[in-house]
Parts: C-alpha cells; sequence; structure tokens
C-alpha cells in the first residue's frame, strides 16, 4: 500500500513539474506579445476574444478591430485580419495567409509543431512594426488539433538584422575583396560627396604579371593588398585624399590639388613607400607609374579617368620620370579613339576591315608553307588604320568578340573561295584576343563556323599569345577545349615578356612563334644560345617552331641550321592584300619538268646544311614504297646494320634490336614507325627530333634528325631525309 501511495506522489510531482514548465514556457512565449489566443483549428473556432496591447499601455480587442464577436471561425477571422492590417503591396505576405488553417492542419500530421509568419505591417494607427506570427501546434485529449496563435513585435530585432545585410550588402559593393579598401564605384560615390575640385591621378605597375608569373596569383593578391596598405601610408585621407582598386594591379587616386609640385611630392612618397615592398614581400621590384588629369564637378569621373589613363601611357615610355599630366595632345588622341569606336558599326557593315596576309616559308625550300591573317582597316578615302591603333580600343570596350569571330569568319569564307576555284590552300592562322577566350561558347562558335562553312580545322591555326595562355587557368582550359574541337594552336609572341620555358609544357600548343624581340638578338652570343635551346626543346615536345619579324639573310641562315621550320618577315615578304596573296599561292608547288630522282636529289640538298653536328651517316627513304633512296655517311648504315637497304621497316627493326639501348628501344621504334609518320603526315613539311643511346663498340648518345618529311608534286609518294649525329 505503501508503495502505491509513493508511486502516486511520484506521479503527481512529475506532473506538476512539466504543467510547471509548460506554465513556463507558455509565459516565455507571450510574455513580450502583442497579443496572443487559443483557437481549435479542426473545429475552426476561436472561443474567446483577445485584445492588442499597444506601445501606450491601452487594450483593443482585436474581433472588434476586424469587425467580429466571440466565438468565431479562426479561418474568418484571418480573412479580415489580412484585409484590415497587411500593407495592400504585400502581396507575399497575402499569399502566406492564404488557406492557412488547411496549412496548420497538414504541418501537425507531419510532425511539424509550429509555423511563423513574418512581415513589415502598420496599424491602422500608422504604426509600422515588424510583426512575427507564430502558431504553435498541440493535440487536445480529444483529439482536435489546437493552435497557440501568438503575435509579436520584433522591429528591433529585424531593423538590426537589416542593418548588418545592408553593411553587407555595402561592403560587397563599395569595398575591394582583395585591399578592403574603396572601389572605383565608391570611389566616385565619394568624390562627389566632396565636390571640389582636383586631380585624377591613375597609377599601374610595371610588369605585374611577372610577379604573378614568379610567385603565384596568391602571392600576387598578398602584393596588391601591400600597395593598397603603403597607398594608405603615403596619402593624406584626412585632408579629402582619395583612393580606390580598379582591378588587378591597377588603382585610381584623387588629390585635391592642381598644383603640380604637390602632386609630385606625393608621387614621389608613393614611390618611396612602395620601394619597401619588393624586399619584405620578396617579389621583383614594384615599379609604379602614373597619368595625371584635372577633374572639377560637373566633369564626368570616367572622363577625367580616361584622360589619366592616355597621360599614363605616355609616362610608361619616358625614361626619366615615371608620370605624365594630360595634356592638348592626348586629348586630340581620345577624340580620335572616340571617332575609332563610335565607326565600327559601320565599317563592319561597309567591310572595311581587310584581311591582309603574312606569308610563312620553309628556311631550306624557301617555299610557301602558310600565312597569318593580318587586319587592315581601310577607309573609304583610302587611308589605312593599323590594328595597333584599334584593336586595343576594342578589347577595351568589348567590341573584340565580334570582330574576332568576323576576321575568322572571313578568312573560312575566302579560303573557301580558292578551293570552290580549284588552288591549292595553305593553312591560315588566326589571331584570338585574350578577351575574345573569356566568351562562354567561344569554341562551339568557331567549330559550328568552320564547319558551316566547310574548311578542315586543320587550315585554321589559332594564334594565342604566351601570357593570355600561361596566366590564367579558365584560358587554358578553353585552349585545350579548341584542340580538342580539332584546332591546331600556335604559341603567339613567346619571349616577348617574361617567358618561361616550361610553359612549353603546359597545354596542347602544336607550334611555337619566336617573337622578333628573340630574332633581334642574333649574333649575340647570349641571344644564339637561348634560340638554339628554345627551339631545342619545342622540338623534343613535338613543337613546331616559326620565327616571327626575320628581316635578312643572316637571321635566315641562322634559324635554318639550327632547325626553325618556318619563317615570316620582311626577308620573305610583307604582309600582302588577298590579291597579291592569291597570286603567290598559285606559285605554291616545285615544277613538274625535272627528272624524279634528279629532282629529289636537289631538293634533299638544301636541308644537308642544317644538321647540328656532322652526321654519322644521312639517308633519304621513299617512306610510301618502304625503300631507301640514297645512303651517306662515314658509317655506312647499311653495313652496319647487314641488311638489304632496300626494305625500312625491316633496318629500324634491325637496328632497335642490335644497336639501341634496351630503355630506347621503344621510343625509337615509334618514333620511326614508318605507318606512324605516314598516317601524321599532314601534307606540310615538317621537322622532328629524337634522343636516344645507340651501342657502336661504346655507348653513345645520339640525335636522330627527321629534317623533312615531304611530298613532291609530280609524285604521290611521301618521303623523309634522316641525319644520325652523336650528341
Amino acid at each position: 500500500m505503501s508503495d502505491n501511495i509513493e508511486n502516486s506522489e511520484i506521479i503527481i510531482s512529475n506532473l506538476k513539474q512539466a504543467l510547471q514548465e509548460e506554465i513556463q514556457y507558455r509565459e516565455a512565449l507571450i510574455s513580450d506579445a502583442i497579443t496572443f489566443f487559443e483557437c481549435d483549428l479542426s473545429k475552426d473556432i476561436i472561443p474567446n476574444d483577445f485584445f492588442y496591447k499597444t506601445v501606450d499601455g491601452k487594450y483593443y480587442s482585436a474581433l472588434e478591430m476586424v469587425g467580429l464577436k466571440a466565438p468565431c471561425k479562426f479561418s474568418l477571422y484571418i480573412e479580415k485580419y489580412v484585409e484590415k492590417v497587411i500593407i495592400k503591396e504585400d502581396e507575399q505576405q497575402c499569399v502566406d495567409f492564404n488557406n492557412i488553417r488547411e496549412k496548420l492542419l497538414q504541418f501537425f500530421k507531419q510532425g511539424k509543431k509550429d509555423y511563423s509568419i513574418q512581415f513589415w505591417t502598420e496599424f491602422e494607427t500608422g504604426r509600422k512594426f515588424f510583426a512575427l506570427h507564430k502558431f504553435i501546434l498541440t493535440q487536445s485529449n480529444d483529439g482536435d488539433i489546437r493552435a497557440l496563435c501568438i503575435l509579436k513585435d520584433e522591429s528591433e530585432v529585424q531593423l538590426k538584422l537589416e542593418k548588418a545585410y545592408q553593411k553587407k550588402l555595402e561592403q560587397y559593393a563599395y569595398f575591394d575583396p582583395i585591399t578592403n579598401g574603396y572601389n572605383y564605384i565608391k570611389f566616385k560615390e565619394t568624390l562627389r560627396l566632396f565636390n571640389r575640385p582636383g586631380s585624377i591621378v591613375s597609377l599601374d605597375i610595371y610588369s605585374f604579371k611577372i610577379i604573378n608569373a614568379v610567385s603565384g596569383i596568391v602571392k600576387g593578391d598578398l602584393v596588391i593588398k601591400s600597395i593598397w596598405d603603403a597607398l594608405v601610408k603615403a596619402l593624406d585621407f584626412d585632408k579629402n585624399d582619395i583612393a580606390g582598386h580598379i582591378n588587378a594591379d591597377q588603382f585610381i587616386i584623387f588629390i585635391p590639388t592642381y598644383d603640380e609640385k604637390v602632386i609630385i611630392r606625393k608621387l614621389k612618397n608613393i614611390n618611396l613607400a612602395f620601394s619597401f615592398i619588393s624586399s619584405e614581400m620578396e617579389v621583383p621590384l614594384i615599379q609604379p607609374y602614373f597619368g595625371v588629369s584635372k577633374w572639377q564637378p560637373g566633369k564626368k569621373i570616367e572622363l577625367a579617368y580616361s584622360e589619366s589613363v592616355a597621360a599614363k601611357k605616355n609616362a610608361k615610355n619616358q625614361q626619366n620620370c615615371n608620370y605624365a599630366f594630360f595634356d592638348y595632345e592626348d586629348t586630340v588622341k581620345l577624340i580620335k579613339e572616340k571617332s575609332i569606336v563610335d565607326s565600327f558599326d559601320e565599317s563592319l557593315a561597309k567591310k572595311e576591315f581587310k584581311i591582309w596576309y603574312q606569308p610563312k616559308y620553309n628556311p631550306v625550300t624557301r617555299k610557301l608553307v602558310g600565312a597569318e591573317a593580318l587586319v587592315r582597316w581601310v577607309k573609304a578615302d583610302g587611308s589605312i588604320i593599323f590594328p595597333g591603333d584599334f584593336i586595343p580600343l576594342f578589347e577595351k570596350n568589348g567590341m573584340i568578340r565580334q570582330f574576332d569571330e568576323y576576321i575568322f569568319r572571313n578568312v573560312c569564307w575566302q579560303l573557301n573561295e580558292w578551293l570552290c576555284l580549284g588552288k591549292d590552300i595553305c593553312p591560315v592562322s588566326i589571331n584570338l584576343s585574350r578577351v575574345s577566350l573569356y566568351y562562354e561558347n567561344i569554341v562551339n562558335i568557331y567549330k559550328n563556323i568552320s564547319e558551316e562553312i566547310g574548311i578542315d580545322k586543320s587550315y585554321l591555326p589559332i594564334e594565342i599569345t604566351e601570357t593570355a595562355a600561361i596566366t590564367n587557368n579558365e584560358i587554358k582550359e578553353i585552349a585545350n577545349k579548341f584542340y580538342m574541337a580539332g584546332f591546331k594552336l600556335h604559341m603567339d609572341d613567346f619571349g616577348s615578356g617574361y617567358s618561361s620555358l616550361a610553359s612549353l609544357n603546359l597545354m596542347h600548343f602544336d607550334t611555337l612563334k619566336l617573337d622578333k624581340s628573340l630574332i633581334d638578338f642574333i649574333g649575340n652570343f647570349g641571344g644564339d644560345r637561348l634560340l638554339e635551346h628554345t627551339i631545342l626543346l619545342a622540338k623534343e615536345l613535338g613543337m613546331h617552331v616559326t620565327a616571327e619579324g626575320v628581316e635578312n639573310e643572316r637571321q635566315v641562315a641562322f634559324l635554318k641550321n639550327i632547325g626553325c621550320d618556318s619563317i615570316q618577315g620582311y626577308y620573305f615578304s610583307k604582309p600582302l592584300p588577298k590579291d597579291m596573296f592569291e597570286e603567290l599561292l598559285g606559285n605554291m608547288k616545285f615544277s613538274k619538268n625535272e627528272d624524279n630522282f634528279d629532282h629529289l636529289n636537289q631538293y634533299v640538298s638544301n636541308f644537308k646544311s642544317a644538321a647540328l653536328r656532322p652526321p654519322l651517316y644521312s639517308f633519304i627513304v621513299n617512306l610510301t614504297e618502304n625503300t631507301f633512296v640514297e645512303i651517306n655517311g662515314s658509317n655506312d648504315w647499311c653495313n652496319e646494320t647487314k641488311i638489304d637497304a632496300k626494305e625500312f621497316d625491316g633496318a629500324v627493326n634491325l637496328l632497335a634490336e642490335k644497336y639501341i639501348s634496351p630503355e630506347y628501344k621503344d621510343s625509337y621504334r615509334n618514333f620511326m614507325s614508318r605507318q606512324r609518320i605516314l598516317s601524321e603526315f599532314s601534307g606540310i613539311s615538317e621537322t622532328k627530333i629524337f634522343f636516344y643511346k645507340r651501342k657502336y663498340h661504346n655507348q653513345i648518345r645520339s640525335m636522330g634528325i627527321m629534317h623533312h618529311i615531304f611530298k613532291l608534286e609530280d609524285s604521290e609518294c611521301i618521303w623523309m631525309y634522316f641525319t644520325v649525329s652523336v650528341y
């Protein structure tokens, strides 16, 4: 009996505790409520009236406010409440309250015990507040679903949240994520509010891409932050100096004066502040250059900035100082640039952009092997605008994509026209701006154009500058998509700036184009060695090598002797208009009137000076017929291999088994595979180099050079001239 009493007391105690906790919970929920009420959702009824508590402590009947009396339907009350209280423009909140009874019943069936609706609203008194409607769902002993409905004023909390959110939006909109300082938008807004005249300064860093290339993008961003911190120290923000980060290594500054002495003094302070960054960050020297223009209220900030950028370009080319002030000549230049941009669409429609062709020649045969498509803007009056005057402008304002596509399409049309006329054609490479590479579906667009017009992609190599190719992962990916789509890729301007030999192996480039700046150093010991090793490495990686800007016989001879595959430049031909290049195409073939074997010997004799070392032996082979034509050298290949010299495949296999070091056998067979060479031959003569070790008394390092794989006009056969040298 005592046990039952004790158990009953425990049960009663637990019930009291649970009741107390429920009371505390309910009081906590309704403690700061404007009003609350209970309703039976199952029966759709509010049994009792409830009251709103105003800020001045007065109470109003909630049901009377909407024209109802207790008891009343819950759904009817909600309908009247929405009509009376919710701001009419806020349609979303009306949607949230639609069929609220059914929603709550469904929520409870799904196991959910509460539901909230929140929004800004106002009473008829005009007081606006942020309302939180909370519905706590329970089930009574008789099985009905009930709701405790609570309305709270969360205005203070919501205002704090909205203020924090607004601050976050402003941070995104006005502050640069790298420097945490002003961006261009905030700079302009601040300057407009300041509303006093002064000078706009644009700031850039010489060859900042070198820092990114050497130290990486992450370190580059840290350097940008250090540059900003140095600017903050060098400028006087308390005296209304303003600065902002435009993008990359470009900054904008406002100094509230026209006094050039004051401005120059501040620029020198910036120079001094920047001088410490390189040693502290262990990066290449930070060298700024500046352009300065005048600004006054009413003048567009964008115009003043453009003027400062124009002046900055002048500063970059100066030797004695790193700043320049905008002057009248710069104004004339800006007017000219604006005229160029404004006439773009009309000139495109009138087909004033003409394709010219820069021929490419084989330095040994001195025969045409390809061309590069260049553009001349020929105005109606006959005047010519050169690419350097308009391409940068088109890149800046986004017209370059339309322009690049226009050039590509016109090259395709022209090649197709020549084919339809029965003419021979050669590959014509097309330059693609780095800006165009950022556009979505650029690869599919070019692929569709070539297929629509009917030109094989092997005749349409895409030229991408080295700096664009290696400094941006997104561009690397797009370039590789071009390669996968069947286009050949040329790395253009190699050596024009900061070049890394490692960049040659980063992407699927078929051709390396040596910039004129490297060619100009031919005759200099260091320049010669650099070219020799660059070409040798490119060849080992299976790349064709083209030299740009070749102007004299000495350069041609040197490039020929170190294995350069093709040459373009004024020595062979300046860029030609369509008609002149078309005439040149007609002279591409070799004469048909010579005896075949004499013709072959004459053709091959041109290559014999191209060996980098005196050869052990050389041979000419007819790959199509699998036979040797001629074998020469200090070490007769036939005697060494003890085979019939007429069969090339057998000689290769026997040499691989008896005389090639084991670790090179497979590579040697692949390199010398007649079937592979024939299947990969594109119709364009090419040179390839292979290094290996061979056994001849002792192991010696050897270099096999396929100097030329070629086809004669008067024969369907494919030929190869080959030498082997000690390396």
